[in-house]
């Protein structure tokens, strides 16, 4: 009796379930050897090892997998698992995702790290509340008005032809109450449009207007950062819930510590890029102060029409700012 006992047991553990092998496909539009994408190889490579094989991650860098839209098109039929996308493109699932998306939300790349730690993760809740689980926040920089001409105010935009994503509701109407009409295109095709004359302004961080080379078709940047860029690392919560608890953390680790690396990184390369585009020849434009009050009116306003719709989440937007009113007042006692 102890013999088939012991038997039963064996069996039993030789026809255990074990969890299958999962891969993770992740698009994104940065381009292949970029900092950015070998931090991204490394925290797969961990992630790998950590789960001796139970998860892995495969990345489509470069655009391959086509838009920020189309990446989210491709998760919901589950041909893609996840996706490294702006945090505009995200709008339509939760406005949250627009929470550090204002004009003028900060000064400086000290406030922005001084509030993440607490609006980081409503952002996470809203979207995992829509299906979505947010592996991570990355810090593009602050984005400059670039163009073939020296801009000052928003008279001078109006004669040019301006850039803005496909659906992002902030830029167009930040453009459009500066009576301009802006022209909406993937990311895929601006290179080419600035080539073609289809456009020639545009606003950018510097390290991306490098990358994407965006700088050789642009001789002036505004010097007055109008917005704080960030993308943001989404898996389909399905695929990620379909993974061990202790995968999912394994997972969850090695991309924050990815993400952590990756900020530093991408600090480091906008200081560098923005030299880099001044000792190619690209002036940055001083603003007067008179200049800069009337581009910060134009973003009061614009906020308004935005609350009106609804594009962003007002009241926790409002709480962020009594932050940043905190946190100034006592920096400057």
């Amino acid at each position: 009796m102890k013999l088939i006992t012991t038997i039963a047991l064996l069996l039993g553990v030789m026809i255990a379930p074990v969890q299958a092998a999962t891969t993770l496909k992740i698009a994104t539009v940065a381009p292949d050897g970029t900092s950015w994408m070998r931090l991204m190889r490394q925290a797969a490579d961990d992630i790998e090892s950590a789960t001796e094989g139970r998860v892995k991650v495969r990345y489509f860098p470069g655009g391959v997998q086509g838009t920020d839209k189309a990446v989210l098109r491709k998760m919901q039929i589950r041909q893609l698992q996840g996706g490294a996308v702006a945090s505009g493109a995200l709008a339509h699932i939760t406005n949250m995702t627009q929470l550090y998306s204002l004009p003028f939300t900060f000064r400086n790349l000290d406030e922005i790290r001084a509030v993440r730690a607490e609006y980081d993760q409503r952002i996470a809740a809203a979207l995992e509340e829509q299906g979505y689980i947010l592996l991570g926040l990355s810090e593009g920089g602050f984005a400059y008005l670039m163009s073939n001409s020296p801009l000052r105010t928003s008279d001078d935009v109006r004669s040019k032809k301006v850039w803005m994503p496909e659906g992002d509701m902030i830029s167009e109407t930040i453009f459009t109450n500066g009576k301009v009409q802006p022209i909406a295109l993937p990311i895929s095709d601006v290179y080419t449009s600035l080539q073609t004359g289809l456009i020639d302004t545009l606003a950018v961080n510097a390290s991306s207007a490098i990358a994407l080379q965006w700088h050789t078709k642009l001789n002036y940047a505004t010097d007055y950062p109008l917005v704080f860029l960030f993308g943001m690392l989404v898996v389909d919560a399905r695929a990620f819930k379909g993974i061990s608890a202790a995968d999912q953390q394994v997972v969850r680790t090695a991309m924050a510590a990815a993400f952590k690396a990756m900020d530093g990184q991408n600090e480091t390369d906008e200081q560098g890029a923005r030299e880099a585009l001044q000792q190619n020849g690209l002036e940055f434009v001083a603003l007067s102060e008179a200049d800069k009050e009337a581009w910060r009116q134009l973003a009061a306003d614009s906020i308004a029409s935005l609350r009106e719709r609804k594009v962003y989440p007002v009241e926790t937007y409002n709480q962020l700012l009594q932050t940043l009113t905190t946190l100034r007042n006592s920096t400057s006692n």
